[in-house]
């Protein structure tokens, strides 16, 4: 692109002067130089002015006619940089659109899977909770069953033995009733 700048800008200096200025013959605006015309020298009046304003009038309106070709030569690159900048920075703008859309997928995805995860390990720590609960009450049932059962055991062997030794009294009372009426019936006679 510098490359073809630089041509450009050579070639359009080249073209703007019209031929080669040596600095010996100082500058050259592309006009008719008199320096090389022997016709003027002694005053020769002779010499038709009219010719000189009717090349300087074709060489302006030559002159104007290139600066309007270089001036639109000028405007279409110009144009045709500007577009060219413009595609450039609509791709890049397009570019930068798509990444940053794929950023915002994938933080967008990140943050679903980071939620999902979340919610996962939540849902396994209630279930865990719940089952440590269920456990608990399962072993609290348990124990107030076999608390239960200790306690009828308990109270049925102490009924047991109750009885037993109502009757072991009941037994010796009789005994002692019984051994009382034979020595009492001995005594009587």
């Amino acid at each position: 692109m510098a490359k073809k700048i630089i041509l450009l800008s050579f070639a359009t200096a080249f073209l703007a002067v019209g031929c080669v200025a040596f600095p010996e013959d100082g500058y050259y605006d592309g006009r008719y130089d008199q320096r090389y015309d022997h016709r003027y020298d002694n005053n020769d009046r002779r010499y038709d002015n009219r010719y000189d304003r009717r090349y300087d009038s074709r060489y302006e309106q030559d002159r104007r006619t290139w600066e309007r070709q270089q001036q639109q030569r000028n405007r279409l690159e110009l144009e045709r940089r500007k577009q060219q900048l413009d595609q450039r920075n609509w791709e890049q703008n397009r570019k930068n659109q798509q990444e940053w859309d794929r950023r915002k997928n994938e933080l967008e995805r990140q943050r679903l899977e980071q939620q999902r995860k979340n919610s996962e390990a939540e849902r396994r720590k209630r279930a865990e909770q719940d089952r440590q609960k269920v456990s608990k009450e399962r072993q609290r049932l348990e124990e107030q069953r076999r608390k239960a059962s200790q306690d009828r055991r308990k109270q049925t062997e102490q009924e047991r033995k109750k009885n037993i030794q109502d009757l072991r009294k009941a037994s010796d009372q009789q005994r002692k009733a019984a051994e009382e009426r034979r020595r009492a019936w001995e005594n009587r006679r």
